[in-house]
């Protein structure tokens, strides 16, 4: 059984919310970052969201692949490119995307931008997207540490976005979603406020024989709300709720 719950919050410092998420009835969640000024990132994240949701809603649960989570981030960058020629003042819009399904204890994904997908299992905490970001690509460059990246003046600038030309590159993968283990969505909101770390020890702080997700969601917002919160704040947990006892043992 996969427990779920997901939230997002304005934060301290924004005046609006420019992220959107969905934590569908069937583990399929959505999150959504969006950019670009008077309310075109509140548009951009909202039309994307929604338009991978309708887009998935065709399909049964089990033939949902990487191709399929591709294609409906291909549709959802049209979408937004065709709102953007109807409206001159969202020319500039455009948002992450980050989409996770979980079918036969695989999880599939597919993402674009800095919003992120972690995997807790067995007590090793990894993310498992790559940030299509400046800061990152310092980082491969060997220019600036992982450790830098969250203070980095240019931390927020992505090089990758949905809505913003017609060609889009994808990334996905898949891999088990095992009893026991846990994956966690966000938006830079959480990241730039919490290092990996303390993110691992929220987590494990509320697994026993098993993972309270909401009060774990709500922690998180505490501690982001306390370093700050500078930016929109999203999270989504699920947990492949085990049906064995130990779950513990991922405490370290």
């Amino acid at each position: 059984m996969i427990t779920k719950c997901g939230k997002t919050n304005t934060g301290l410092v924004r005046k609006n919310n420019e992220d959107c998420i969905y934590v569908g009835e069937q583990p399929c969640f959505i999150l959504a970052d969006g950019m670009g000024g008077y309310a075109g990132g509140e548009t951009a994240s909202r039309l994307a969201v929604s338009s991978v949701r309708n887009s998935l809603e065709q399909e049964s649960l089990s033939s949902i692949t990487e191709e399929t989570l591709a294609e409906s981030f291909q549709e959802a960058n049209q979408a937004i490119l065709a709102k953007k020629a109807e409206s001159p003042d969202l020319s500039s819009m455009g948002t992450t995307l980050l989409t996770a399904v979980v079918h036969d204890n695989c999880l599939y994904w597919a993402h674009v931008g800095d919003s992120r997908l972690y995997l807790l299992e067995n007590g090793t905490f990894r993310q498992l997207t790559e940030d299509h970001s400046f800061v990152m690509q310092l980082v491969k460059q060997g220019e600036i540490t992982r450790e830098e990246m969250r203070t980095h003046p240019r931390r927020n600038e992505i090089t990758r976005a949905v809505g913003i030309t017609s060609e889009l590159k994808v990334d996905t993968g898949h891999l088990p979603f095992n009893n026991g283990a846990v994956m966690l969505l966000c938006s830079d909101g959480l990241t730039n406020m919490l290092t990996d770390e303390e993110i691992k020890a929220s987590l494990q702080a509320h697994m026993t024989d098993t993972l309270d997700v909401c009060a774990c969601v709500d922690d998180l917002m505490e501690k982001t709300y306390a370093a700050g919160a500078e930016d929109n704040v999203s999270v989504i947990i699920a947990y492949n709720e085990s049906l064995q006892n130990g779950v513990n043992d991922n405490h370290d």
